[in-house]
C-alpha cells in the first residue's frame, strides 16, 4: 500500500544537530494527502539539504529585486533579518521587532518552519502606515544544497492600514529550499494590502504558507505572482472571523521550461455578512505544470455570505499541464457563492487580427498573453505596485516566455 506520508526526508536528527535544536518529528505530505495530490514532494525529499548559513556573504540586494517607489525595505537573507541591508526608518505607524517562534502546530510545513525558524520578523502596524513596506527574502545557498525557513508576522491593530510588498528571490548556485510562513492578523476596521512576488532561481524549491485572519469590518487585499523556481507552491489560508469583513485574493503565474507552480487557497467564512472574491490566471509553456486548488468553506451560521472564485489558464504550447480543482463547501442556506474554471489556447482569430495589422507573430502572441494576465493584475489597487507586477510579467514574456 502507498503510504500517505514520505517518511524519508533530510530534516530529521542530523539536520537539527547542525542547528543545535531538537529535531522535527513530522513528515512531509505525500501523494495520498489530497491537498498535495498535484504537487509531489519526492524530488525535494531526495536532496540532502543542510541548514542555510547565517553568515553568508551577501552584501547587496540582487538586481532582480524591483525598486518599490516610496517604500521602506526589510531584508532577510536565509531567513534572518539583515539590519545592514534594511532601511533604518520604516515610517510612522510601523514598529519592527524580532521574536522567537513559539507555536509548532499547523500543517507539516508550518510545523517544520516553527521547528527550525531562528526567529520571526514581526511588523506591528498601529495606525496609517506612512510608507509601503517592502520585505525582501533572499535565498543564498553555499557549497551544498541548503534550506531556509523565513517567518514573518504582520499585526494590524484596530483601524490601522498598511501596504506590504514581498519579493522572494534567490542567488544562482546550488539548489535550495525556501519554506516561508507568514502570519497576518487584520484587526477590526483595519486594512492590509499584501502583494507577493516569487521569482526564485530555476533550481529552487519554494513552499510558502500564508495564514490570515480578518476581524469585523477589516479588509484584506492580496495578490500573489509566480514566475520562477523548479517547484513552487503558494498556499493561502484566510479565516473571516468578524462580520462585514472583506477579502480580495488574486494571483497569476507564468511558467516555462519545467517549472511547477501550485496555488492552493482556502477561504473560510466563519461568520455572517462577509464578502470574498478570488481571481487567478496563468499561462504555461514548455514542459511546465500549473496547479490551482481553491476551496470556499461557509460555516453553518455564516448567512449572507458572498463568495466568488475564478481560475483561467492559457496553454502556449502542447507540452505543459494544468490541474484545477475549485471547491465549494457550504453549510448555510442564505448565501451567494460561485466558482468557475476554464483552460484554453490562444485564439487563432485574435492572432490573425493582430498579424493582419502588421504585428509580427511573436509580438502578437506576447500582447495577447499580457492582456490575458492583465485581468488579474488589474485587481491590484495600488498603482505603483500594479505597474511593477505588470512590468515583471512583461519581462518574463521577453526573456523566458511567449516572446
Amino acid at each position: 500500500m502507498t503510504k500517505s506520508l514520505i517518511l524519508d526526508h533530510p530534516f530529521g536528527a542530523s539536520y537539527a544537530k547542525q542547528l543545535g535544536v531538537a529535531p522535527w518529528s513530522g513528515n512531509l505530505p505525500g501523494p495520498k494527502v489530497e491537498d498535495w495530490r498535484f504537487t509531489p514532494l519526492r524530488p525535494l525529499a531526495k536532496i540532502p539539504f543542510a541548514p542555510a548559513a547565517a553568515d553568508v556573504d551577501v552584501d547587496a540586494i540582487p538586481r532582480n529585486v524591483p525598486t518599490v517607489p516610496g517604500a521602506a525595505r526589510i531584508v532577510l537573507v536565509n531567513g534572518l533579518y539583515r539590519k545592514d541591508l534594511s532601511d533604518k526608518a520604516l515610517g510612522k505607524g510601523i514598529a519592527l521587532s524580532q521574536v522567537r517562534v513559539q507555536a509548532k502546530q499547523g500543517s507539516s510545513l508550518v510545523a517544520l518552519n516553527a521547528a527550525y525558524a531562528p526567529e520571526s520578523v514581526a511588523v506591528h502596524v498601529s495606525g496609517a502606515a506612512a510608507k509601503i513596506i517592502h520585505i525582501v527574502s533572499i535565498g543564498a545557498a553555499g557549497a551544498q544544497p541548503t534550506a531556509l525557513h523565513p517567518r514573518i508576522t504582520i499585526t494590524a491593530e484596530t483601524g490601522a492600514s498598511v501596504t506590504l510588498v514581498e519579493s522572494h528571490v534567490g542567488l544562482p548556485g546550488q539548489a535550495y529550499f525556501s519554506n516561508p510562513v507568514a502570519s497576518i492578523s487584520v484587526g477590526e476596521g483595519a486594512s492590509v494590502r499584501r502583494y507577493v512576488s516569487v521569482d526564485e532561481d530555476s533550481e529552487a524549491f519554494h513552499l510558502a504558507t500564508s495564514l490570515v485572519t480578518v476581524a469585523a469590518g477589516g479588509t484584506f487585499e492580496a495578490f500573489h505572482l509566480g514566475l520562477g523556481g523548479a517547484l513552487t507552491r503558494q498556499e493561502i489560508r484566510v479565516v473571516l472571523t468578524g462580520e462585514n469583513a472583506t477579502v480580495k485574493l488574486n494571483g497569476a503565474y507564468a511558467l516555462g521550461g519545467q517549472s511547477h507552480h501550485d496555488f492552493t487557497t482556502v477561504m473560510d467564512h466563519a461568520v455572517p455578512n462577509c464578502v470574498s472574491s478570488q481571481v487567478f490566471k496563468g499561462v504555461v509553456d514548455g514542459q511546465s505544470r500549473g496547479v490551482y486548488q481553491g476551496r470556499i468553506h461557509v460555516a453553518r451560521d455564516a448567512q449572507k455570505t458572498d463568495a466568488r472564485q475564478l481560475h483561467k489558464a492559457l496553454f502556449l504550447s502542447r507540452g505543459p499541464q494544468i490541474d484545477c480543482k475549485p471547491e465549494l463547501e457550504i453549510y448555510a442556506d442564505d448565501v451567494q457563492c460561485a466558482h468557475g474554471a476554464t483552460t484554453g489556447e490562444i485564439d487563432p482569430d485574435h492572432m490573425f487580427y493582430l498579424e493582419a495589422r502588421g504585428i509580427d507573430p511573436d509580438t502578437a502572441r506576447a500582447l495577447l498573453v499580457e492582456g490575458f494576465l492583465a485581468d488579474a493584475v488589474n485587481e491590484i489597487s495600488v498603482e505603483p505596485v500594479r505597474d511593477l507586477f505588470g512590468n515583471a510579467i512583461g519581462t518574463w514574456l521577453k526573456t523566458r516566455g511567449a516572446a
